[in-house]
Parts: structure tokens; C-alpha cells; sequence
């Protein structure tokens, strides 16, 4: 399958995310690997700089556990209310997930984007599911939909599973079916999307594999191995590490340190520290494409994600509210005036890469900050231009369907509702490329239904 031409500079691959080109290829010959769908080749096996700083261990000095922080009663839960259903046992007080059905009103003249906090580090109060208050479904559909997808998605005993078991007994692992490996990028929406929705047994499985075949001994986690867990690379890809990241973060809340097989919070920290040492550009405070490019990947900015952190890893609050505000300023200065942007640019937003199979992600990111902090306007502004444009112009992957129905929460609800109904009627991915539109199908559904939740 080819790539689709959207626009001259827009070149969407279907159905798949291309290869990585942060680290060198161990299984062959540098730069060899292909992306299967697009064509596009990886960079020549550029390799990341060993040696480039181990992790700063485990400290959670000011951070992880305490007033305020994962565990215990200083914590940020809701009373369940709000229209979140108790699917994967969403926020009752303490956590208990006995929440309450129904539908939230939304806000006025918009779909309905969370209620933002009041004041401090407290999460949204609310969490509006989009398919009710938009498009008119109810919230048991909504459930459906969302347990159907998991039932074929992460059942390894599925014929269309992105999730396998092995190759360790307590070990499992998502699979990029169409270039059979397994990539941080899936690991870490495998176990986003199972902390939403208390999945606990799946996470620690995946979390396993990550620790045991894909930790290197100098701190970073390398971005793809084999499905028996033999490295194909040594360097690592941030927006994995990101995921991880928060997705540490929320299980320390949602389940507590000590209910499983590891501490939570230590773990994130771990990977906190080698996010900020060696992912992050110290002078820009903007995350990397891979360790000491010089440039990055706007679908690996996550703004919404750093205040999580600003919230949590305490001890380094400063460093993560400039990344913070560095990384709502890069996506102005890199959307073009069809609010398009590049696969890879520099630090101030200048397009190195014409848009393709990572951008499609940069709407995520974008209306995820929005939908959850409602800090920055120019938010509301981009929902519209690049809405604009992909009504004239099209969406043809899942994958991008799937984004870009989060831009029902920085539209009026009339406006929104196309996006909102198509990621609805989307069918659950299957075949080849099933997996990189299926993780991105899953981790929409989760947002646009209010069942992804900041667990902090």
C-alpha cells in the first residue's frame, strides 16, 4: 500500500508509522530497514552517542509519593460524576471506579471540552464523552465500542491482536505486524491504554518485556527489538519515553506502589530523568527526535503530559513548565496556515520534513492540551483552520481519522461532529497494518469518550 498525497508538502502513509531513524540498525546493514507501506528508508542507522549519561536513578526526592503527589488522600480524584461511566473503573473518590453513567452537558458553543482546573495541579473536574454530547450516542454504546476494541486489539488469542504473550513467562508485548517488530511507541500506548482502563495484569506484562529486552545499560530505553526481544537498535525514540513515562505516573495513582509487581513511581521517575537528561534539549527545553539531533518531531510534543510531570516530579517543577510553554510556542511557530505540520523541524518551528505518517499525530497532542488545560487560545484557532483543511482535503488512514476526531473538542459542536462521527464509524483496524492505526484508534476512543483520564 502506498503513501496518500494529501497536498504538496502532506504525504500521509497509510497505516503504519515510519521507521525510526534514531539509532543503528544491529540487525544488518546500517540504514536497511524499509518502511513496508511508505517507502520511506531509515536515515543510514544514524546511532545515538553511547555513553550519552545514564539515568539518574530512582530519586523521588519532591516527587512521586506525599501530599499532594500519587498515593494516598492528598490526590486529585473526582466524585465519578460528569458523564464518565465506570468503565476500567473511572474515578470514584479513592479510586474505587464505581463512577457514575450519564452525559455531561459540555461547555457552551463547543463539544464539550473537559472543565479545566481551578486552581494548581488538580486534573479536569470533568471528562465530556464527545460520541454523547456531539454526536448523540448513549454512554452504554460508548462502553461497547470501547470494550470491543480492547477484546480485539490486546486478546492475544485474536486473529487481529496487536498483544502477544512471550517471550518471558510475565512478559508480553504489542507488534508492529507490518515491519514484526515490537517499538516503544506501541509498548507505551499498550500500557496507556491499559492503566485507562485497569488493565493492571497487561501493563506490568508489557512494562516487563520493556525492562528486560529493551533497557539499555546506559539509561535509555532502545526504540525497537525483535519479537523474541533481541535489540535492533540502541538508541532510543522520546515519544515512547514519554508514554512510559506518564503512563507510570497514572498506575501509581490509580493502583498504588505496592499492589503489584513494581513501584510505580520509582519507575517513572527513572524514566522522567532520562526524558529530561537526554531526550530534552537543555537550552530549548524542547524534546529531541532522538538524543542529540538538533531537531525534533512535533508529534512528540506533548504539553499536556509535562504538566503532568510539572505536577508530580516536583524537584524538577521548572524544567518541565518551560517545556511546557516551549512546546505550545513550537506548534504556533511550526503550523502552517493550513495549521499543517512537518514530520520533523527545528526547535522554533521551521518545517526539515514535509508532513507525513508522524504528523498526524500533532492534533492529538494539540487538542489533548486544549480538551485538559485550556491554557493556550491559538488552540481553538488551529482546531478550525485544520479542520477546514481536512474537510477540503481528506483524512485517509485510520490512524489520522482517528486523531483528528479530538478536534471535536476545540470546535462549535456542529463543526466538530463530522470528526467526531467518523472516528464513531470507524471499523477497529485489522489486516497488516493494523497496528499503528489500531494504538492511535484506540488511544481517540479513549479521549473523545472522557475515558482517558489524567490519573495524578
Amino acid at each position: 500500500m502506498g503513501a496518500f498525497a494529501l497536498s504538496a508538502g502532506f504525504v500521509v502513509a497509510a497505516c503504519s508509522a515510519e521507521i525510526e531513524p534514531n539509532a543503528t540498525d544491529t540487525a544488518g546493514a546500517s540504514g536497511s530497514l524499509v518502511n513496508g507501506v511508505s517507502g520511506q528508508q531509515s536515515f543510514g542507522g544514524q546511532s545515538s552517542s553511547a555513553g550519552n549519561g545514564a539515568r539518574a536513578g530512582a530519586s523521588s526526592s519532591g516527587g512521586f509519593v506525599g501530599t499532594g503527589g500519587f498515593v494516598g488522600t492528598g490526590g486529585s480524584s473526582g466524585t465519578g460524576t460528569a458523564g464518565r461511566s465506570s468503565t476500567a473503573g473511572s474515578s470514584s473518590t479513592g479510586g474505587s471506579g464505581s463512577g457514575t453513567a450519564g452525559s455531561s452537558s459540555g461547555t457552551a458553543g463547543s463539544g464539550g471540552a473537559s472543565t479545566p482546573p481551578s486552581a494548581g495541579c488538580a486534573p479536569p473536574s470533568t471528562y465530556p464523552n464527545l460520541f454523547v454530547t456531539v454526536s448523540g450516542h448513549t454512554q452504554a454504546d460508548t462502553d461497547a465500542k470501547i470494550e470491543a476494541a480492547w477484546s480485539q486489539l490486546f486478546n492475544p488469542s485474536n486473529a487481529n491482536t496487536v498483544f502477544y504473550n512471550g517471550p518471558g513467562a510475565d512478559e508480553s508485548y504489542v507488534q508492529d505486524v507490518a515491519n514484526n517488530d515490537v517499538r516503544t511507541e506501541g509498548m507505551s500506548y499498550g500500557m496507556m491504554i491499559a492503566v485507562q482502563l485497569d488493565h493492571q495484569t497487561e501493563f506490568d506484562r508489557l512494562w516487563a518485556f520493556t525492562k528486560k529486552h529493551m533497557v539499555q545499560s546506559n539509561g535509555q530505553i532502545a526504540w525497537h527489538t525483535s519479537t523474541s526481544g533481541s535489540p535492533l537498535a540502541t538508541g532510543g525514540a522520546p515519544d515512547g519515553d514519554e508514554y512510559y513515562a506518564t503512563a507510570l505516573i497514572f498506575a501509581a495513582k490509580r493502583w498504588g506502589n505496592t499492589s503489584g509487581k513494581y513501584n510505580y513511581s520509582t519507575e517513572a521517575q527513572s524514566v522522567l530523568d532520562l526524558i529530561r537528561k537526554q531526550d530534552f534539549s537543555q537550552t530549548a527545553k524542547i524534546v529531541q527526535f532522538y538524543v542529540n539531533s538538533g531537531n525534533t518531531d512535533g508529534s512528540y510534543i506533548l504539553p499536556a503530559f509535562y504538566q503532568v510531570w510539572a505536577c508530580t516530579d516536583t524537584a524538577n517543577q521548572a524544567f518541565w513548565n518551560d517545556a511546557v510553554a516551549a512546546g505550545r510556542k513550537f506548534f504556533q511557530a511550526a503550523a502552517d496556515s493550513n495549521g499543517v505540520i512537518g514530520d520533523q523541524s527545528s526547535f522554533t518551528g521551521q518545517t526539515q520534513k514535509a508532513a507525513g505518517s508522524d504528523a498526524v499525530r500533532c492534533v492529538m497532542n494539540i487538542m489533548m492540551d486544549h480538551n485538559f488545560f485550556n491554557a493556550d487560545p491559538w488552540q481553538e484557532t488551529y482546531a478550525s483552520k485544520y479542520g477546514s483543511y481536512i474537510t477540503s482535503h481528506g483524512d485517509n488512514s485510520t490512524a489520522m481519522l482517528s486523531c483528528n476526531g479530538l478536534l471535536g473538542f476545540g470546535l462549535p459542536a456542529a463543526t466538530g461532529k463530522p470528526f467526531v462521527d467518523k472516528l464513531w464509524a470507524a471499523k477497529i483496524p485489522t489486516g497488516q497494518y493494523r497496528y499503528y492505526d489500531g494504538t492511535l484508534y484506540m488511544l481517540a476512543l479513549l479521549q473523545v469518550s472522557g475515558a482517558f483520564k489524567l490519573w495524578y
